[in-house]
């Protein structure tokens, strides 16, 4: 039995709960009993509840209090992790949570199981205190990395176990830096296609080449014509509804501390395509952006193969911000391929694989709900936190907001450093026994 948050988070890491291994998903099942088990001792209503998508992992809710005349706060998570073995590079074994110099090291230990365990005894030792200055809910999800599969379409259709939310905590991110906390209001939306090109019955020989039209050639031409030298992207009409910047959301960058030799250095690169450190920021996460990914068809192993392959799939995806919307980008981008493609008077075929659209999150840095956890924040670390955007996706978080009515937030708990997704996953002590503190004054303030 787990008396302390270190405890609790060495058991939920032993559970290798990979979403993305369906062999996993009787391990999966039993972490979500586990925590379900462990709501049930300080919850008044929970259960595991069925994913309405067949194969996917199930989703734990709960709530513990029903005051009307209190506020009702729910806290989101994900039982699921990445993939970990030994052999990919760590230093231990990552599904046993291993203590090493003011850091617990282990898969899943920043991203989520240590906001899991947070959560859980921020809101126990509010109880052993003799007080829940606010309704709870719980809302965790074992697809997340996985693409949340099913997640809409089951709490849409259980939307009324929770009755009224008032407010969102979305415990699914970290610190912007290592020195101070950080409050996430926004992530880019994203569309990501697939551009299929298919040309002979089967793979030929290089020896034909020059008597064809080979699939390759065109789909290299059109990737490599999506943006220009400079960045920009080509698509006629990309930029159209992208909202104006404005003083107030300048200001909001003015405060947050950027490292460009920090950042050079983390990812091993020698130069920027800015030195200015708030022009980047902007860049990542308040503009758009298309990155290519890869081609599936083409050959990747080591050594020669001399064949021209029959169909390739490249596979791009675009950042989107306010106001974009997602599945205009796809139309977009497929007129614009298909205009291309037409200057190119080849012979092949071309289609288009539409992979995942999600919508971007933007909140108000200035509503109760982020004053709650800026002065939370303050009184606990005794420094002001970042207000932060993401340059990746979190489709959930609008569409949490818009079913359950309620502004989200993110308060950030691990590192920038932790090595989510990674090998050797971490997160430092002081930070998950901290961040079960600020949930704690977190509640409070919005009592």
């Amino acid at each position: 039995m787990a008396d302390n948050v270190k405890d609790y988070l060495k058991e939920l890491v032993a559970f290798q709960s990979i979403s993305s291994d369906e062999s996993m998903s009787d391990t999966s099942r039993r972490t979500a009993e586990f925590i379900e088990s462990k709501l049930q001792k300080i919850g008044e209503k929970t259960k595991i509840l069925e994913n309405l998508v067949e194969g996917k992992n199930p989703l734990i809710l709960g709530i513990l209090g029903f005051d009307p005349h209190k506020k009702t706060i729910m806290c989101y998570c994900h039982y699921d992790v990445q993939p970990a073995a030994k052999e990919d590079g760590w230093d231990t074994d990552p599904f046993e949570l291993i203590e090493q110099e003011g850091y617990l090291f282990g898969r899943g230990a920043s991203d989520d199981k240590g906001p899991i365990a947070a959560t859980y005894f921020a809101i126990k030792e509010l109880l052993d205190e003799g007080d829940l200055p606010v309704n709870v809910a719980f809302l965790y999800e074992g697809e997340e990395e996985s693409g949340s599969g099913g997640f809409e379409e089951t709490v849409s259709a259980n939307r009324d176990f929770f009755g009224k939310i008032d407010g969102l905590l979305i415990l699914d991110g970290g610190w912007f830096g290592d020195k101070r906390p950080s409050l996430g209001y926004g992530t880019r939306g994203v569309t990501y296609m697939g551009i299929e090109i298919s040309g002979p019955k089967q793979d030929v020989h290089s020896g034909a080449g020059g008597s064809m039209f080979e699939p390759m050639d065109d789909l290299i031409k059109l990737m490599s014509n999506l943006k220009n030298p400079e960045g920009k992207i080509l698509i006629n009409g990309f930029y159209d509804k992208v909202n104006p910047l404005t003083d107030e959301e300048i200001k909001l960058y003015d405060d947050i501390e950027f490292d460009l030799d920090a950042y050079k250095k983390h990812y091993g690169i020698e130069q920027l395509p800015s030195t200015d450190s708030k022009e980047l920021l902007m860049n990542m996460w308040r503009y758009p952006s298309l990155s290519l990914h890869g081609i599936e068809g083409a050959f990747s192993g080591p050594r020669a193969k001399t064949v021209i392959p029959s169909k390739v799939i490249g596979k791009v995806s675009m950042r989107l911000v306010p106001d974009q919307d997602p599945e205009e980008i796809a139309e977009l981008f497929e007129k614009y391929i298909r205009k291309e493609f037409e200057k190119l008077k080849s012979g092949n075929k071309l289609n288009f694989q539409k992979i995942v659209v999600g919508d971007w999150w933007y909140g108000d840095p200035n509503n109760d709900l982020f004053r709650a956890g800026i002065r939370a924040m303050e009184d606990y670390w005794h420094i002001n936190p970042s207000l932060i955007r993401g340059g990746g996706s979190v489709p959930i978080i609008p569409f949490m907001e818009k079913i359950f009515d309620a502004p989200a937030m993110g308060p950030g708990i691990g590192q920038s450093t932790d090595g989510a997704h990674s090998q050797n996953e971490r997160i430092r002590i002081k930070n998950l026994e901290g961040g079960t503190e600020v949930i704690k004054l977190l509640l409070k303030n919005l009592k």
